[in-house]
């Protein structure tokens, strides 16, 4: 398993939710961090999360990959009670979801 970290990539629709000044700042002000090496424009997270998954950035399982640099995961990641606890919160969050879902079909 290898966990990819894109950094700050505005232009995604991440604050879609988010009230009308945080909009205007993530599609009008924040997109000007591309042009430093605090953000990274969608195209350029894609094309290194491609990179990852097709073996270009060399990563091996257990890896933490912060956009290009390859490094260990967090000694916390290691620990198989939080790994359990986690996969477990995933499932019972799943079920939640699909119940909502299948809720939601029923009304409609």
């Amino acid at each position: 398993m290898i966990a990819y970290n894109p950094g700050f990539v505005p232009g995604t629709a991440l604050a879609r939710h988010a009230g009308p000044v945080d909009r205007f700042l993530m599609r009008r002000v924040l997109p000007l961090l591309t042009r430093t090496p605090f953000g990274t424009r969608p195209g350029e997270a894609g094309r290194r999360l491609s990179d990852v998954v097709l073996g270009t950035i060399a990563a091996s399982s257990g890896s933490y990959v912060d956009r290009d640099a390859v490094g260990p995961s967090s000694d916390e990641s290691y620990d198989p009670r939080r790994e359990q606890e986690l996969w477990e919160t995933i499932e019972r969050l799943r079920t939640l979801d699909a119940a909502n879902c299948q809720h939601g079909d029923a009304e409609r």
